[in-house]
């Protein structure tokens, strides 16, 4: 009887994997906030997970989730509508919209770049599993990007976001100054919201 405990618990330690590598037939893959890379990414590090869902750190997090990536600026009132750094003397992000506790709006400023910088920005907001559905330049005013994401389906109930890139300082497409974030839906470039 001893044995076969014995030989159950070593193929268990081996189908599970130990400390000297992943059990046989698996690959390795590092953990979500690794060296290998943050679980999302933003300047300010790793976001916390949570039992109710993934680690988020922009677009669909909690606001605890959001609040501990960023830094609040306490100068700015009602609380949790303005977070620092600043860019060009204006909060980096502000004006946060909750839904059932989730973050589903909101504006990144940016210092002044071009449009091709500011897209690869606004990736750093959203899941790792967001993949672009359509990017289009209205005019000279603005442009926009539509991404679908089944981790923001899964934690908001609805897949999409919608991101707007224009210039706050002289209502161009660029220099991108700005970047909205909303849950607008839009399938098609037809159906994108107004600049």
């Amino acid at each position: 009887m001893a044995i076969l405990l014995i030989v159950c618990a070593v193929g268990i330690r081996l189908a599970q994997g130990t400390a000297a590598g992943p059990a046989r037939g698996t690959a390795a893959r590092p953990a979500q906030g690794s060296a290998a890379g943050p679980a999302q990414g933003t300047a300010a590090g790793p976001a916390q997970g949570t039992a109710a869902g993934p680690a988020l750190t922009g677009f669909g997090a909690t606001l605890a989730q959001w609040n501990h990536a960023h830094k609040i600026d306490p100068t700015v009132h009602p609380t949790n509508s303005g977070y620092l750094p600043l860019v060009d003397g204006t909060d980096t992000w502000q004006g946060l919209t909750l839904t059932d506790g989730r973050v589903t709006d909101y504006a990144l400023n940016v210092a002044p770049s071009s449009l091709q910088a500011a897209e690869a920005r606004a990736r750093l907001e959203l899941p790792a599993d967001a993949e672009e559905l359509w990017s289009h330049t209205f005019g000279a005013n603005c442009s926009m990007e539509q991404f679908q994401s089944a981790t923001l389906a899964a934690v908001l109930g609805d897949s999409q976001v919608n991101v707007e890139f224009f210039s706050a300082n002289t209502a161009q497409a660029v220099p991108v100054t700005e970047e909205l974030f909303d849950s607008w839906d839009s399938q098609t470039i037809a159906q994108a919201p107004t600049c």
